[in-house]
């Protein structure tokens, strides 16, 4: 009798454990349900179908924006902590406006350079893309503020 159950048991799991799902692999070292980090520039493909050809003029733009960004990235992080050196020494408040009105300058010329590179992309995508590429822009703000724009997102 137990080893009717036992049989008529397996026989019914089978089954269940057979299936591995749309993605295939199974077990512990199933991924299928989690995302895949991948990098901006392949998030920057997917999103907008870019071509062979869109996708190395994304790099190479971004590229030269992250070299002209880099200085400025250095000066933020600079300014930040002089503002806050200020701040906790007790400066007037003069020079704490001051700083903060060289550092607003620093993010205003960032920016600058987050948004040329994005209409130098732009311009470069078709009517299709251009209609997709919401998230690119919004993806731009802070893109050139890690040394390296094209991370592991």
């Amino acid at each position: 009798m137990f080893f009717r159950l036992l049989l008529t048991a397996v026989l019914v799991a089978a089954p269940a454990f057979a299936q591995r799902g749309g993605g295939g692999g199974g077990g512990f070292g199933d991924t299928s349900g989690m995302p895949m980090l991948t990098n901006r520039l392949e998030t920057i493909t997917q999103i907008l179908q870019l071509t062979k050809d869109q996708k190395k003029y994304v790099k190479t733009t971004f590229d030269e924006a992250q070299k002209e960004a880099a200085p400025v990235r250095e000066q933020l992080v600079k300014g930040h902590q002089a503002i806050g050196e200020a701040v906790q020494s007790g400066g007037s408040p003069e020079e704490v406006n001051s700083l903060a009105a060289g550092h607003a300058a620093l993010e205003a010329r960032m920016a600058r350079i987050e948004l040329e590179a994005f209409a130098k992309v732009f311009l470069q995508l078709d009517k299709t893309q251009r209609s997709s590429s919401l998230p690119l822009f919004q993806m731009m703000k802070g893109m050139f503020l890690e040394k390296n724009w094209n991370a592991l997102q």
